[in-house]
């Protein structure tokens, strides 16, 4: 965070992006009217795909406000959601040993300023005790998903990672990033962290947009 962020942070209160109310990025009674989803795990490889909410209303709003607005406050409020995701499998058995952020290209990242799964993968590591292990490194910028229809995201992100051979041996790791739509990215990502020695991947992100 820049000096000027930081200025800024502190002269200009948090808005809830759902409702304006002042005093948190996402204010709680807008977290409370997210319902978890889950994506059909279609595709190759196959892979868990769990959402904080539906990529609508307000979450939608908060997600592109994070995204592209420069709000980084929003990483802890999010960040909270996933991280409920992640506990409720950690108490229900899930075994889960490592968190592992979905990165942007180095491209993208100097543009926006920074990366929003690191930031959001901090945060669920502070809430739930896993280690934050940034495994994956991006090779292929792409175009932006957004942009694109089902096939051609899958095409897009092909061979778009790469991690250091052996880091991720026997982990099981929870993959973590902002919007799973068709899960083409978080695929290729799982396909990565297997070939670098997981033993499993799952994947949690703030909101479903299918």
């Amino acid at each position: 965070m820049t000096l000027l962020e930081a200025a800024r942070d502190l002269l200009v209160p948090a808005r809830c992006a759902g409702c304006a109310t002042t005093g948190e990025w996402l204010c709680q009674a807008c977290r409370d009217e997210c319902e978890p989803r889950t994506l059909p795990s279609g595709g190759s490889p196959r892979l868990r795909i769990r959402g904080a909410g539906s990529f609508e209303g307000g979450l939608r709003e908060a997600i592109h406000r994070f995204k592209y607005g420069a709000e980084r406050g929003l990483s802890a409020e999010l960040g909270a959601l996933v991280a409920s995701l992640v506990a409720r499998d950690l108490a229900a058995g899930t075994p889960l040993d490592a968190l592992v952020p979905v990165p942007l290209h180095v491209t993208r990242r100097t543009e926006r300023g920074y990366d929003q799964a690191a930031l959001l993968a901090a945060s669920v590591a502070v809430r739930t005790g896993l280690p934050l292990v940034p495994a994956l490194r991006r090779i292929r910028g792409g175009h932006p998903q957004v942009r694109l229809g089902r096939a051609a995201r899958a095409e897009n992100v092909g061979g778009a990672f790469v991690a250091c051979a052996g880091s991720l041996r026997g982990l099981r790791v929870a993959l973590v990033d902002d919007v799973a739509t068709t899960g083409a990215t978080l695929r290729a990502a799982a396909a990565t962290t297997r070939a670098a020695g997981a033993r499993a991947a799952r994947a949690y992100v703030i909101a479903v947009d299918d």
